[in-house]
């Protein structure tokens, strides 16, 4: 049986912040977007916490909609989508988590994973051990995390001298959002402060190694202009594969124009990512797709999630 999990990764802008009150993303628009790119996991950048006593309806005379998070930290948008997600999509349940900063009591420009729990279930999360400071730079504010996802599908199996037997087997995937440090207050200097996050992290990742499944993919905004940049040297020497490195654009706005922002990373020589390239979804309005949806477009990749990883297939 043949199967491909799609994950994709979306920096939704400031979603839920006060700084966006004035041109507020459409929830409808979101879910509407997310519902178009068939994904089972979508990690998510600049998601703001909703207090936990906040109702949240998608009118005033509608019933109160639950909670889809994992974990206390909620984000009423979210909450939503993933309602419109469920009430669209037949048998789809989506629940999401939102990462805690580096600042444990931070409420804003968090990341958080988004998934349909028919398709993948989340195992567990870990935190690599990042070092947040280096002669003087500080590092990783949104502290990156590894999420093992499970999922179940069906295969053939025939014992020897047996019958054919339809057989349900485990296939495991890791997954680590990133959000790396911005290019406000200096490109030279920010430049710098990423590539030593990207030896940090691959340090990290050494070190729980033995927590990770071998299918890894780092995905995410990393703020980088150029394929050029040391951290993606950092990655690529330590076995990673840069799906963007045509330097795509994913981002844009009226005042910066276009930047390749949002960027995955894939295990080389992994039969499982065979397939595997980075897609962009944008709309061909970009002035309408900033408005309702975001100023950074969906990034998307396919993962081989059938019979054998090591299928030629």
């Amino acid at each position: 049986m043949m199967s491909f999990l799609q994950i994709a990764s979306w920096n939704i802008e400031h979603l839920g912040g006060a700084s966006r009150a004035d041109k507020r993303q459409s929830a409808y628009a979101l879910a509407d977007h997310i519902e178009m790119s068939g994904i089972d996991i979508l990690v998510l950048q600049e998601i703001y916490v909703t207090p936990a006593d906040q109702e949240v309806r998608l009118f005033d005379n509608q019933p109160v909609i639950q909670s889809h998070a994992e974990g206390e930290k909620r984000n009423a948008d979210l909450d939503i989508v993933c309602h419109l997600l469920e009430e669209h999509l037949d048998d789809a349940q989506w629940r999401y988590v939102i990462l805690p900063n580096r600042q444990a009591g931070d409420r804003s420009q968090l990341c958080a994973v988004m998934w349909d729990m028919t398709r993948v279930s989340l195992a567990n999360m870990i935190r690599p051990p990042v070092q947040h400071q280096v002669d003087g730079d500080n590092l990783w504010d949104r502290a990156p995390h590894a999420l093992n996802f499970t999922s179940d599908i069906k295969v053939w199996r025939r014992p020897e001298g047996g019958e054919w037997q339809q057989l349900e087997e485990r296939r495991r995937l890791t997954l680590v959002p990133l959000h790396m440090k911005s290019n406000y207050g200096g490109v030279t200097e920010n430049r710098r402060v990423r590539a030593r996050e990207a030896v940090t992290l691959c340090e990290a990742l050494a070190a729980v190694d033995a927590q990770l499944d071998p299918s890894l993919i780092l995905i995410g905004d990393t703020n980088i202009l150029a394929n050029s940049e040391p951290a993606i040297e950092t990655f690529i020497a330590n076995g990673f594969v840069d799906l963007n490195n045509n330097d795509s654009a994913t981002y844009w706005s009226a005042q910066f124009a276009e930047a390749p922002f949002d960027r995955a990373f894939v295990r080389k020589g992994r039969p499982e990512f065979r397939y595997s390239r980075q897609y962009v979804l944008r709309s061909s309005d970009l002035i309408a797709h900033d408005r309702f949806l975001s100023d950074h477009y969906m990034i998307k990749l396919s993962v081989k999630d059938y019979v054998d990883d090591a299928d030629p297939r």
